[in-house]
């Protein structure tokens, strides 16, 4: 780890757990501006600077106008976010249709500071008897087109500044009897309810909703990457900030992630919330071992490499054939390194992934 991981990861124990490490006194401009960068790179940027300025490391003035302009903008859109999470919210209860916010907002409202966590697309989960009607409600009450694109799980909209995700399978990777039985447990979850600026915003149980953030993490990070937030998402829900009734339940989440045989990607993931974000292994739920930590170093490396949804230093581009070609070969390369870590996923997203999305 070089010294800028070891200082960007110092920053968001800080802002994370207030774990009181010896901070820098001030930044020259150089290191600054490369910290600025590495911490956009992985869609921190709020945190980070909240460490920085809650601690009153002494930065540049150019730099202390760019990081006072970044974090009002950051809370700004996060406050945007909310205000369309809370349409959403009032539209669907308003006809009495049960839905589930997932990822995004929900995660946000776990950190010390939800603002401060980088927003994006609203996503929500409606069952297959309950979406078409779900889905004609915000169509019909919003004037919306929402239509659901080939084979594609969820349909997508923009409302008020906001795009939305309506999802009806969060996953189909696991194998037919894997992905039945997540199903099912999602179908059957009670839900629970987080606030969000004073409303009850439903959502999925904290240990549903952790196992899902978990699996829509490792799907993007084979395909192409993730960023350092969606690790940081992982350890503020496993360590819960709530009373009791929101936390992971352990025991649960270990016997859904054996059922769906992720057991050994999940303790990969865990090392770099253990080794890097400050968690303890019982926290994680389980033992690390030599081996998990060497996986967990493969999967460290990607992060750091390619950023936020992998992203960053990319030759091809994002559209047309080099972007096809290069993409094909980091989902090659990918299947290869962690193919041991759940073989029966693995094959799955691979032909979802390269076989499926390039036929012709």
């Amino acid at each position: 780890m070089s010294q800028e991981e070891r200082l960007l990861f110092l920053l968001l124990r800080e802002v994370l757990w207030h774990s009181h490490e010896e901070l820098p006194v001030s930044l020259s401009e150089e290191d600054a501006t490369r910290l600025f960068a590495k911490a956009e790179k992985q869609a921190v940027s709020g945190l980070v600077i909240e460490a920085l300025t809650r601690n009153n490391v002494g930065l540049p003035q150019e730099k202390i106008f760019e990081a006072v302009g970044l974090l009002e903008q950051i809370k700004a859109q996060s406050w945007h976010v909310n205000r369309g999470i809370i349409a959403l919210h009032n539209i669907l209860s308003a006809k009495g249709i049960n839905y589930a916010t997932i990822k995004g907002q929900i995660v946000a409202s776990y950190y010390p500071t939800p603002l401060l966590r980088l927003s994006g697309d609203i996503d929500f989960y409606l069952s297959h008897e309950k979406f078409e009607v779900g889905l004609n409600v915000i169509k019909t009450g919003w004037g919306v087109d929402a239509e659901i694109h080939g084979s594609e799980k969820h349909a997508d909209f923009r409302y008020g500044g906001n795009i939305y995700e309506a999802h009806f399978v969060l996953t189909d990777l696991l194998g037919k009897e894997r992905n039945e039985y997540f199903r099912n447990a999602v179908d059957s979850d009670e839900g629970t309810a987080v606030i969000i600026d004073g409303h009850e915003i439903r959502t999925l149980t904290p240990t549903l909703h952790v196992l899902y953030v978990f699996l829509h993490l490792w799907y993007h990070l084979m395909a192409l990457g993730v960023g350092l937030r969606q690790f940081c998402d992982l350890a503020v829900m496993m360590r819960g900030n709530f009373n009791e009734s929101h936390n992971v339940n352990l025991d649960e989440l270990r016997a859904h992630l054996k059922v769906l045989g992720m057991e050994r990607v999940w303790k990969a993931c865990g090392s770099i919330l253990v080794d890097c974000l400050g968690l303890l292994e019982e926290e994680v739920g389980y033992c690390l071992t030599g081996t998990d930590r060497k996986y967990g170093k493969r999967i460290f490396d990607i992060v750091m490499y390619r950023g936020n949804m992998g992203h960053h230093n990319k030759l091809g581009g994002f559209h047309g054939g080099k972007h096809k070609a290069e993409a094909i070969g980091i989902k090659l390369a990918h299947f290869v390194k962690f193919y041991s870590l759940s073989p029966s996923y693995t094959r799955k997203w691979l032909w979802h992934e390269v076989v499926r999305r390039n036929k012709a």
